[in-house]
């Protein structure tokens, strides 16, 4: 961002919004003066990167080409999570894509009361703000968005997007944005079963309810600890929100019943919790781990009660087998962190022998079910930035 400040003083500027939880930098790279005000923010989950790229790309478009910044004002954020993205660094300093076997190595994702993007305010405030969140926040509010868009990439399978508005431009800005970049639609993605959908591949996010408050245990059901940006900026300004989601891989068509999958999920969250149940009196140092395990064993459970109440929808998705890895992966670098403080531990030592052994059975049957083939920088960066100018475009009549 600093670079383009510096290469086109005249036509950017950069400032500082906040900084993170851990101390990093939020910056904006603010481009334009056009009437139309277009909020990008990428890293809204820290094992997502490929925004962060689209956002470079995207700033490097608008310098080059006048009519863009005519037509919108565009605020630029390139990381809504630095602190999590430097959690992933353990597979993104690699090659790109990482193997199936780094990426769920080397995975983080937060809880979800520590997600910047999905800790808004609902409508009656109940939802804690981190520092992050009121940064995204107040450019939304200062910018007075027409439309939000938060960038997100999934691990495998085809294009999507989630809208605020079900609107039915967007299918053809879908269409025309994945075929032009040679990717794939997702039919009916894992995280939009059941969800209202206005043609292929766009499907309409409905707000969240609050959560059950109270110390009521594991035992309750998961819920976003907040609502998203898009949702805030619908609220707000009437803005549209547009997540466009954009795969790493393609994989191979899977065969496996949605019962089949309910069991794989429920079996990860047991394992997760016996583990963690165990090690509980030998774990001597917190971790940011340890919370997100939790939390995504609770998503385990939510998905295999999803699954069996939508079993057509729910057969065959490729994160029946990923979703579990991706807990076992963090639940590895939860105890190798405990090991550390405590080498010659026997319990942790026999804990982690077992996840180990069950996250390489996973990883050995995942590989064997997708196939997965890795997708070019180049067609998913495209991709993300056809949807934004589509987008723009779209609004700007």
């Amino acid at each position: 961002m600093r670079a383009f400040a510096v290469s086109f003083p005249d036509l950017c500027q950069l400032s500082s919004v906040g900084t993170s939880r851990g101390g990093e930098d939020l910056p904006l790279l603010v481009i334009g003066d056009g009437p139309l005000k277009m909020v990008v923010a990428a890293g809204s989950h820290p094992n997502e990167p490929i925004g962060g790229q689209t956002i470079i790309t995207l700033a490097e478009y608008l310098f080059a080409h006048p009519t863009e910044r005519e037509r919108a004002t565009w605020y630029l954020m390139p990381s809504s999570d630095p602190d999590g993205l430097q959690l992933n660094e353990r597979w993104l300093t690699g090659t790109w894509p990482p193997t199936m076997e780094a990426y769920h190595r080397g995975f983080y994702r937060p809880d979800g009361p520590a997600q910047p993007d999905w800790t808004f305010p609902f409508d009656d405030g109940t939802a804690a703000q981190l520092p992050e969140t009121r940064a995204l926040m107040e450019v939304i509010d200062t910018a007075k968005a027409d439309a939000v868009l938060s960038l997100h990439s999934s691990d495998s399978g085809g294009c999507f997007y989630m809208v605020t508005r079900g609107e039915a431009e967007f299918v053809d800005i879908l269409a025309q944005a994945a075929a032009g970049n040679g990717l794939p639609l997702e039919a009916v993605p894992s995280g939009c079963i059941g969800l209202e959908s206005p043609g292929d591949g766009v499907f309409v996010l409905p707000t969240p309810p609050p959560p059950i408050t109270g110390d009521l245990g594991d035992d309750v059901e998961w819920r976003p600890a907040g609502v998203s940006s898009v949702h805030y900026a619908a609220r707000r300004n009437g803005a549209l929100g547009v997540v466009p989601e954009v795969p790493m891989w393609r994989t191979t068509p899977i065969s496996l019943p949605a019962e089949d999958a309910a069991r794989l999920r429920e079996a990860a969250a047991e394992l997760c919790t016996g583990v963690l149940d165990r090690v509980e009196e030998a774990s001597t140092c917190s971790t940011p781990y340890l919370p997100a395990v939790r939390d995504v064993v609770k998503i385990l459970r939510f998905m295999a009660r999803v699954s069996r109440e939508h079993p057509d929808q729910s057969a065959d998705q490729d994160l029946n087998l990923l979703v579990p890895l991706r807990a076992a992966g963090m639940l590895l670098s939860h105890l190798d962190a405990q090991l550390a403080a405590n080498p010659l531990h026997p319990v942790l030592l026999q804990e982690r022998d077992l996840v180990e052994e069950q996250f390489s059975a996973w990883l050995r049957a995942a590989e064997h079910a997708l196939q997965p083939e890795p997708i070019s920088l180049a067609q998913v960066v495209g991709y993300q930035l056809d949807t934004i100018l589509g987008v723009a475009r779209t609004l700007a009549g």
